[in-house]
């Protein structure tokens, strides 16, 4: 997110949430939109910053 420094990633397709350290699956997730939300922020790709495909901290 623009003015966070959180690192999530984020399905393209589906706008499923993973945050840092959690697994890539279906077992452990949350939707983009209500995570932005949290934040007081609409769940807009405009919102996010990308990082190169396959790029990690």
């Amino acid at each position: 997110m623009r003015e966070r420094a959180d690192l999530i990633k984020v399905c393209e397709e589906c706008d499923t949430v993973w945050l840092e350290g959690q697994p890539v699956s279906m077992d452990a997730y949350t939707d983009l939109d209500p995570y932005m939300s949290g934040f007081g922020k609409e769940p807009l790709w405009s919102n996010l910053v990308p990082l190169e495909r396959g790029a990690q901290r």
